[in-house]
């Protein structure tokens, strides 16, 4: 017997989640059951969206930590997110399925490397031939779900006021869950959320719990498992561009395979990318000021995600237990310096 997805093909309900009868299907994460309309399917179909089961949600972390879910399969989160909150909003639907169409390869980690801006190409494909007819044919506004992606209309998706939404909730409960700090199942955190207006707002013990993951993922990403592999591929990435082995206008439709590939078979990177892969605990990681090579990489931390939840009944976020570690977090910010042991003689 053939089993369709809301993908098109067939099997392809398996990198989603579990089949929830005729037309639907659950979502392994959030335990939410979706009803994919037709436009949402074609979209879902297309190359531009497939590409991001080949792009790692982490980034290069993925190559030696545990967090190795997808770009898609967090799109699918938000996507499912989305649907239980706003299931009657078409736009805001596809903007959650579109809202990451752009990333690079091994996502935020090659972001700015000749001039590569992920939210610039998203923009690309929404007006590239077989995405834009989609929407025409689905008669969904382009401006609209632009709109929406980018923040500038204020929804559950997300905002421009640093209040939590469901692409950074998506992101730090996927990212607990893949080190096994999630101290609840995700459904149960969700239900601690409603919408009030266009933001998500928790109940006092959801916010907290929030808190700590959000403090969680700001100190992952300070730490040497992500800052040592995403300096050392940026590195090589560009040294394999300036030695002619990659255009800058083709890095964004990389797959990340595509881009180890190339680093791999090419000369100027590929000893460096066998280590970067194999030999990822040779890294050291020292802030400024201590002592580095000559040779070292540099890497400027220069933000952290921290978009933080409402509290229910106008209680204010700074009551939670664990604001006051906020307080600590603009020190995880500025220079690093990356670079590789001494191998033994």
């Amino acid at each position: 017997m053939k089993s369709e997805s809301a993908y098109g093909g067939q099997m392809l309900h398996g990198i989603y989640g579990q089949m929830a009868g005729p037309g639907k299907l659950r979502d392994p994460l959030w335990n939410t059951i979706i009803s994919p309309s037709d436009i949402e399917t074609e979209l879902l179909r297309t190359k531009a969206m497939r590409r991001l089961h080949y792009v790692r949600h982490a980034g290069p972390a993925a190559l030696h930590t545990q967090h190795t879910s997808t770009r898609l399969q967090h799109t699918l989160g938000v996507f499912a997110l989305i649907a239980y909150l706003a299931p009657d909003w078409p736009e805001l639907r596809a903007a959650a399925l579109l809202h990451d169409v752009g990333h690079g390869p091994f996502s935020h980690a090659l972001e700015g490397i000749e001039g590569f801006d992920h939210h610039r190409r998203s923009e690309e494909e929404l007006h590239a031939e077989e995405i834009r007819l989609i929407l025409k044919r689905g008669r969904l506004h382009h401006a609209s779900v632009l709109d929406l992606i980018e923040g500038t209309t204020a929804s559950p998706l997300r905002n421009s006021e640093k209040i939590l939404h469901a692409d950074h909730l998506d992101s730090w409960v996927r990212s607990a869950a893949s080190f096994g700090i999630l101290p609840k199942p995700a459904p149960d955190l969700l239900r601690g959320f409603r919408l009030a207006g266009p933001h998500l707002e928790a109940d006092a013990d959801t916010a907290e719990l929030t808190l700590r993951l959000i403090l969680h993922e700001a100190h992952y990403h300070a730490s040497p498992d992500n800052i040592a592999p995403v300096t050392v591929l940026r590195a090589l990435t560009q040294r394999l561009i300036d030695a002619g082995g990659l255009l800058p206008s083709e890095l964004g439709s990389l797959a990340d395979d595509e881009l180890l590939t190339l680093l791999r078979r090419h000369p100027v990177t590929a000893e460096e990318t066998d280590r970067l892969l194999y030999r990822p605990q040779d890294l050291i990681v020292v802030r400024a000021g201590e002592p580095a090579p000559e040779h070292a990489y540099r890497h400027c931390l220069r933000k952290l995600y921290l978009a933080l939840p409402l509290v229910q009944n106008g209680t204010a976020s700074a009551s939670l237990p664990s604001y006051p570690q906020l307080d600590e977090l603009p020190g995880l910010l500025g220079e690093y310096f990356v670079f590789w042991k001494e191998e033994e003689k």
